[in-house]
């Protein structure tokens, strides 16, 4: 490698190490001096890889940076375009995944020689954890997370790293957004309910877009999910539509694996992946809708962050229309799919008594994704905690009926 393209190369490697608040991602050299080869780990935030540590090698053309880095990742996602080709692995002749900006212009691509490293690991991050897959004949095909697929991922994501370790620093302690605490009113009063007796749960209705300091808010228990046990929270404007069916329904939605939605009057829902998946441990969830957002938070080592560091959605006339006026309701969607014989202990969730208060994501004036499709993070903002990857369960089934219900049809895992 030319001595210009070396320091070119470590500048950008330092560059996105220092950036881990956004990048989530960790360059290190080759472990045997290869000066054209670096291992990269990936700490997603979103969906049923979130907070898992994906773990890969990447290559520095000889022709960097015309060329982009012959990028492999180690560890399997059960995505097609992250996947494709893996036959690729522990060579030199191609990048393992399938994506625009792993081929330069001339090659049909998108790279350009401006592009950095962090530029790079920017775009596959999104890539990885977005909700739809680009199709190289065009269009976008939505990829449905399963209960059978969450534990494959979270299984290969512990075997990967157990076998790469060696070659690998310590891993970084994962950035999160701590959750503001305001006044809030009880949605829901506290009490146990059984998962799937009633399926759902409706609030009273409120109002949103008041221009008051108006919050409500409910706190759940979720530390008894376990891979048979749908939970989803929608936000509606119809007390009874809570699948998007009719063309006039506005809603917000997220599920148990972290699969979320968004809907306006007269458009198709739009899905995304939102923080990580509710069944992964002992989990308290928080909440709350006012101003201006749908903020999810959760416990972690006593305190309270904000599930997938950014509000579900926010909640301004901008992204989901003038709604002033208009009632909307907050629905808990249960249900049991493990067949339980008659007599069989019931699995539970309590609705916790809030104490008057809501937790919300500060920055409200900032926009939450950027192009990339994930927020920026500040440093001030964060607060960092030790990684964890937790055991899988034995999921089975879909986490989320909602999630096919809301598209109309079921994907195969």
């Amino acid at each position: 490698m030319k001595p210009n393209i070396l320091k070119r190369v470590w500048k950008e490697v330092e560059e996105a190490n220092a950036d881990f608040f956004n990048l989530r991602t960790v360059i290190s050299p080759d472990p045997k001096d290869d000066a054209t080869r670096f291992y990269f780990m990936m700490l997603p935030n979103d969906g049923a890889m979130a907070h898992l540590t994906l773990v890969g090698t990447f290559y520095i053309r000889d022709d960097y940076p015309e060329a982009p880095p012959i990028v492999q990742l180690y560890t399997p996602t059960q995505r097609y375009n992250v996947d494709v080709y893996r036959n690729y692995l522990h060579g030199k002749t191609g990048s393992t995944m399938c994506f625009d900006i792993l081929r330069s212009q001339a090659q049909g691509g998108s790279w350009k020689p401006m592009y950095t490293l962090s530029s790079l690991f920017a775009s596959l991050m999104s890539a990885i954890v977005s909700f739809y897959v680009t199709q190289q004949g065009g269009g976008e095909k939505a990829e449905y997370v399963s209960m059978e697929l969450l534990s494959r991922v979270k299984q290969d994501a512990k075997r990967t790293f157990k076998e790469w370790k060696s070659h690998l620093p310590a891993i970084p302690r994962i950035p999160l957004v701590q959750a503001t605490s305001i006044p809030a009113k009880n949605l829901f009063a506290p009490q146990e309910i059984r998962a799937g007796y009633p399926e759902r749960l409706k609030s009273e209705p409120i109002y949103l877009q008041t221009g008051t300091d108006d919050v409500h808010s409910f706190a759940v228990d979720l530390s008894r999910l376990n891979s048979a046990i749908v939970f989803s929270v929608i936000l509606s404007n119809s007390p009874t539509d809570i699948l998007g069916k009719k063309t006039d329904t506005i809603l917000v939605r997220n599920g148990v694996t972290a699969t979320a939605a968004r809907k306006l009057a007269n458009k198709t829902t739009q899905w995304f992946y939102h923080g990580k998946p509710m069944n992964d441990g002992d989990m308290r969830l928080h909440v709350t809708i006012g101003r201006d957002q749908m903020t999810f938070a959760y416990y972690e080592d006593g305190r309270l962050y904000v599930h997938g560091d950014c509000p579900v959605s926010r909640l301004s006339v901008e992204h989901i229309g003038d709604v002033k006026g208009m009632p909307f309701y907050v629905h808990i969607y249960t249900k049991d799919k493990t067949g339980r014989c008659s007599g069989a202990e019931a699995i539970t969730i309590d609705i916790l008594d809030i104490e008057g208060k809501g937790y919300i994501h500060e920055s409200v004036g900032e926009d939450e994704r950027n192009d990339f499709g994930f927020e920026l993070i500040q440093p001030s903002d964060v607060t960092e905690v030790g990684e964890e990857n937790p055991e899988p369960a034995a999921h089975e089934e879909w986490d989320d009926e909602l999630a096919q219900e809301f598209a109309g049809l079921r994907w195969s895992s």
